[in-house]
């Protein structure tokens, strides 16, 4: 997603140059930094009845309604989610979570593939938790896996950042 903002910006330097009137790079980007969203994610393997087992953490920037995929590879286990953002008319966002995980108890056992997907009323700053393995019992006897996402506005980020 930074690579589709970062091809964006050199598209509008490229027709601001070549346009006679001056116009700052940060007014004409205003409209698209004004929308940015900024996601924090943090995902967690909990073996039950033992302390984390593994974590990683990322932030992504999109715009509300592009999608942003976050992909979690070990050996027995691939899991792909999902996340897309939506501004409600009441304000608030909506994150569509799409999960989906290939698992396998053994490398030479079936392969099993679950999915789930879930709209998740939520606003700005306010911390989800979101579990792609959804509520497989079957699953779930050995480990959780969990992620943690928080929505942040970057035009408030970036105003922070000034201070």
């Amino acid at each position: 997603m930074v690579k589709r903002i970062s091809v964006l910006i050199l598209l509008v330097m490229a027709i601001f140059r070549g346009n006679a009137q001056e116009i700052e790079l940060e007014e004409a980007l205003r409209p698209i930094l004004d929308e940015a969203l900024q996601l924090n994610i943090i995902a967690r393997v909990l073996p039950l009845g033992t302390e984390q087992e593994w974590n990683m953490r990322s932030s992504k920037l999109t715009i509300p309604g592009r999608s942003i995929a976050v992909k979690l590879l070990g050996e027995n286990i691939r899991i792909f989610v999902v996340l897309t953002p939506y501004w409600q008319e009441n304000g608030k966002l909506l994150l569509v979570a799409q999960g989906e995980v290939l698992i396998s108890e053994m490398a030479e056992s079936e392969v099993k593939y679950l999915s789930t997907v879930k709209s998740i009323p939520i606003s700005l700053g306010e911390k989800v938790l979101f579990f792609p393995l959804g509520v497989s019992r079957e699953l779930r006897k050995s480990f959780n896996i969990e992620l943690e996402i928080e929505i942040l506005s970057y035009k408030d980020l970036l105003e922070k950042s000034a201070d």
